[in-house]
């Protein structure tokens, strides 16, 4: 993964429409920072990053925790 913006046209390509928020919550995931570091890198509680995250998970059409994982790594894939 290059950059946000990479991030986004490639979502945007597949339809997939998200905040801004919700987009660096994304990055930072793919990027592999846990739920506390992303926190403190968007300077958010803990609580946000996780509620985003399910805003995500609905967004994605993943199934849950595990499904959105998957996302994760096929999405990897996909961007290097």
């Amino acid at each position: 993964m290059h950059s946000l913006k990479q991030l986004e046209a490639f979502l945007l390509r597949k339809s997939i429409s998200l905040t801004s928020q919700e987009l660096k919550i994304l990055y930072w995931a793919i990027k592999g920072q846990t739920n506390a570091e992303i926190a403190a890198l968007l300077e958010v509680s803990i609580a946000t990053v996780k509620t985003h995250k399910n805003n995500l998970i609905s967004k994605l059409g993943v199934e849950g925790k595990e499904g959105f994982r998957k996302f994760l790594l096929e999405i990897i894939k996909l961007l290097q």
